[in-house]
């Protein structure tokens, strides 16, 4: 399963957020945006939710909800698909509101892009549908 952090890595990759000499990303000058993504990625992991392999109602009637992230260290409650396909863009799109919007443009149409892609995926099961009204040959003997 996927982890808060690596999640993290992946959009300071993207965001060209990275130590040049040794590519690691965990630097006074990241500081700013690891402060904000735990936060950020329990509203994107709710957001994305609903097309993961996760997604399962508790009980009949109710909503599922996502659990929260509480650590970076802690794994994410959706699939690895889209923990590692659109995560990082919608991550890094939120972390560069106000700051550089036209990047932050791009990487939320980038995010939009992947969930689309993601929820045409999105596996589907077939079962029988029992015929309610009996009858044999399209309901042709049965009494109405």
């Amino acid at each position: 399963m996927t982890t808060g952090q690596q999640v993290f890595e992946w959009a300071m990759h993207l965001m060209d957020e990275t130590s040049e000499s040794t590519g690691a990303v965990d630097m006074p000058e990241t500081r700013d945006y690891k402060n904000r993504v735990v936060p950020l990625l329990n509203v994107l992991q709710q957001e994305c939710f609903p097309y993961s392999d996760t997604w399962a109602a508790e009980m009949p009637g109710r909503r599922p909800v996502c659990p929260l992230l509480a650590t970076l260290e802690q794994e994410l409650a959706l699939d690895d698909g889209l923990c590692r396909l659109a995560l990082p863009y919608g991550l890094c799109a939120h972390l560069l509101l106000g700051e550089d919007d036209q990047r932050a443009g791009y990487f939320q149409q980038r995010y939009e892009e992947k969930l689309s892609q993601l929820r045409r995926e999105l596996p589907v099961g077939l079962e029988d549908i029992g015929l309610p009204y009996g009858g044999v040959e399209m309901g042709q003997f049965a009494r109405w």
